[in-house]
């Protein structure tokens, strides 16, 4: 059964109308957890998939083709686009860092170009939350970071680059884009540091490449949360999904340990996530001090704003992971 990872969470504000959402990239770690919610809510789900429909829920897109149903939003008030090949896939080859790019810029401007022609139609005003990264700023090492920060250099941050200028069309056309920069998610089960968890619930866990870069994390919870809000908000451009707690990496590490009663001591030197690609070995190793500043101008408050009320939380899997 899939993971219930934050049904403890707050309870979901109900919004204040039922929506109608359409979500790309629905069956993955954060996109599975984002329909349970909208439909415990009230929303009504669209979902996209690549693959024949199996119910009148579901509608075939291919973004590779640039194909996507004339219908698709058709009475949508909010799209959502979280897709994407996985970053957690090693070794990243040229071949798959092209996969990476690609299926982030393409669906990014499939859906860009289909909100901007439901907007100039005359159409319902579209909301438009579209998936990025803090992976945009680049290793700036001890630098702040708001979201009026500029992108910084290496293959991530580019990626990121171009999959926000990918939604260009639909800012143009006036609709109202979000672009969530998100940062890791921590769960008790699942997501793109679940490697990470499962050495530490091990024992094996421990700092990477020394341990002092400043490392973004957001709960799985606030994640969903956030997504929420910024349905409901009217604010637009980068918004940083990324907790207050600012924390550097081994200080995320003995966090999670202490919590799950583990030692921490096992060091991944960089030479070592090199094995896995230069490119990946940056993606861990680059210090990125992420604060969010626009969810916390806009009125949002974190479940988990420091580590401290995360680490347990993320520790309990018997009570959030597993039903």
């Amino acid at each position: 059964m899939a993971s219930a990872a934050v049904h403890t969470a707050p309870a979901v504000p109900r919004a204040a109308q039922s929506r109608t959402v359409l979500v790309a990239g629905a069956s993955g770690f954060l996109g599975h957890h984002l329909v349970r919610h909208l439909r415990r809510r009230g929303d009504s789900v669209r979902r996209l998939v690549r693959r024949e429909p199996r119910g009148p829920e579901e509608i075939r897109w291919d973004p590779a083709d640039g194909t996507l149903e004339p219908t698709a939003l058709t009475g949508v008030d909010v799209v959502v686009n979280l897709g994407g090949a996985s970053l957690g896939r090693l070794p990243w080859t040229s071949a798959y860092k092209e996969e990476i790019l690609r299926s982030r810029v393409d669906g990014a401007r499939v859906l860009a170009e289909s909100v901007a022609h439901a907007v100039s139609r005359g159409r319902r005003p579209v909301r438009f939350l579209q998936a990025s990264g803090t992976d945009f700023y680049g290793d700036r090492g001890e630098q702040l970071l708001t979201e009026a920060g500029r992108p910084g250099d290496g293959f991530l941050a580019e990626v990121c680059r171009r999959w926000e200028a990918a939604t260009t069309p639909a800012a143009d056309a006036g609709a109202d884009v979000v672009l969530l920069r998100t940062s890791p998610a921590l769960a008790p089960s699942g997501g793109a540091i679940a490697p990470l968890t499962r050495l530490i619930r091990l024992g094996l866990g421990g700092p990477i490449a020394g341990g002092r870069q400043w490392f973004p994390w957001i709960t799985l919870a606030d994640h969903v949360r956030a997504q929420l809000h910024l349905m409901d908000s009217t604010l637009t451009g980068p918004v940083n999904l990324s907790a207050p707690g600012t924390a550097r990496q081994g200080e995320l590490v003995d966090a999670l340990a202490s919590a799950m009663r583990r030692p921490a001591v096992v060091h991944a030197p960089r030479w070592a996530l090199a094995l896995a690609g230069r490119d990946f070995a940056d993606f861990l190793a680059a210090s990125r001090r992420v604060e969010p500043r626009a969810l916390l101008d806009d009125g949002f408050t974190f479940s988990h704003p420091d580590l401290a009320a995360a680490a347990p939380w993320v520790a309990d899997r018997d009570r959030h992971g597993r039903r």
